[in-house]
């Protein structure tokens, strides 16, 4: 074997030696090591979504436990006839008109068992209610304001309301949905949660849609129309005050106490002086002097030269 032949074959075979100490690297080294990392970063994501779920899990079963607490009880026939009554005692404080409540039949609810598998298990029921009435639109806020800070696990699911006469009046239909769960412990009688003002992230001003009062084209023209023209003592020796509440000049005496008839707003004489008049125009208080309109007491300060209220 000559030199150059040897120089070749130990060539050759050092690169046997490279080839297969690089594949034993690989595969005993490299690879494992490549695998291990791979099998740690999914663990540790497991472990971050497990603490997520977690943390979720728990976010989810306080919001449950306040549902629970807040639900009507799990007998539906109960929560049904107890809800019913607590909507028209509310009905009742805003003084609606010919108002009706209907409650719709309980409807079961379920969800799949986690325990005994393709068995469902009831949770509670849910019970439609249509409430039907008469009031002003300040009323009727009112009525909104009292359904929203109430505690009870109900909604709105719908709203109808519908001018009618010339009294100020709505024609109102409303759909309401409630809850009542199997973990609630309000056994016999509804939840007394109410939401305090401070904890409240709704900013909801229901007396700005009682001024803006949407039913009422042309309102500001309509309160400019309405004057105080007189303040005199009727037989009984009660004073009365004389407002047009037309564009015709058509007059109307109130007392204390009574409404100005006029259509689409809710306008009541409070007091009734010598020489000015106490009235309150959707529920906001205002003095009218002899010879303004409720156009102009109403009117903010950079329209009260125009009469005219936003």
């Amino acid at each position: 074997m000559t030199p150059r032949t040897k120089w070749f074959l130990i060539a050759g075979l050092s690169v046997f030696a490279l080839y297969g100490a690089d594949s034993f690297y690989r595969s005993w080294i490299e690879q494992p090591s490549q695998q291990f990392n791979a099998r740690l970063d999914s663990v540790t994501r497991g472990i971050a979504d497990s603490k997520d779920d977690q943390m979720a899990a728990q976010k989810l079963g306080k919001r449950l436990e306040s549902y629970a607490a807040r639900a009507l009880p799990y007998d539906a026939s109960l929560a049904r006839s107890l809800y019913q009554e607590w909507l028209l005692d509310v009905v009742e404080k805003h003084q609606f008109a010919s108002t009706s409540v209907d409650a719709a039949q309980p409807i079961p609810m379920e969800i799949r068992s986690r325990i005994k598998k393709g068995k469902r298990v009831r949770i509670g029921h849910k019970i439609s209610y249509s409430l039907r009435g008469q009031a002003t639109l300040a009323r009727m806020a009112g009525f909104l304001d009292d359904f929203r800070t109430s505690g009870h696990l109900h909604k709105i699911r719908s709203i109808s309301l519908n001018p009618i006469g010339n009294e100020g009046q709505l024609d109102i239909a409303v759909a309401i949905e409630v809850l009542s769960l199997a973990a609630s412990p309000n056994k016999d009688q509804l939840s007394d949660f109410v939401w305090l003002p401070d904890a409240e992230n709704s900013t909801i001003d229901y007396q700005d849609l009682v001024r803006r009062n949407l039913f009422a084209r042309g309102f500001a023209k309509a309160l400019n129309d309405i004057e105080l023209k007189a303040i005199t003592l009727n037989r009984q020796g009660k004073a009365e005050a004389w407002f047009t509440v037309d564009r015709m000049g058509t007059i109307k005496t109130v007392t204390a106490g009574n409404q100005i008839p006029v259509a689409l707003h809710d306008i009541a004489v409070v007091e009734v002086q010598s020489d000015k008049v106490l009235v309150h125009v959707n529920q906001d208080p205002h003095w009218i002097l002899l010879g303004q309109s409720i156009g102009e007491v109403c009117a903010p300060p950079e329209n009260a030269n125009l009469g005219v209220k936003l």
